[in-house]
């Protein structure tokens, strides 16, 4: 699949000067030549290719290790940017709070509203609302019994 680019030469001569025989295959009524080496199976040869296969195993070993420590970067990346949003929110969820009440309570001075009662609505907003609507005295001092 890869091929080393000093092994490419070496493996392209010992191919050239091993002797090659033939084969017929029929495949789908076609005649197909497929090339067979012959195999060499003297000590020398067996070393020779015991020698390069511990070659291959080293250099795919090297592209291995350094996929894995891409991907631990790349992981370590991730959580790291995980962090970078979570804890910023965790803190201000924590920390937020006061500031928007109190932000919320100089809203409110700043529109010259009273502090609310307890259900909710304050004395002197519903008196200004009623005196807005349309209804007679009697009717506000009902919708005023109703609402409080």
């Amino acid at each position: 699949m890869f091929r080393h680019k000093n092994h490419a030469a070496e493996d392209a001569k010992k191919i050239k000067g091993a002797p090659v025989a033939t084969e017929k295959i029929e495949v789908d009524a076609k005649e197909v030549e497929v090339k067979i080496k012959e195999k060499d199976t003297s000590p020398s040869a067996l070393r020779e290719l015991l020698e390069k296969n511990l070659k291959w195993s080293q250099i795919i070993y090297e592209q291995n290790r350094k996929i894995n420590s891409k991907l631990f970067w790349y992981a370590f990346a991730g959580w790291i940017r995980v962090f970078i949003i979570i804890v910023p929110l965790v803190l201000a969820a924590i920390y937020l709070p006061p500031y928007v009440s109190q932000i919320w309570g100089q809203y409110q001075n700043l529109l010259g509203q009273t502090n609310i009662l307890s259900n909710g609505v304050s004395s002197n907003t519903l008196e200004k609302f009623l005196q807005l609507l349309p209804l007679d005295v009697a009717k506000q001092e009902q919708v005023k019994t109703i609402l409080k």
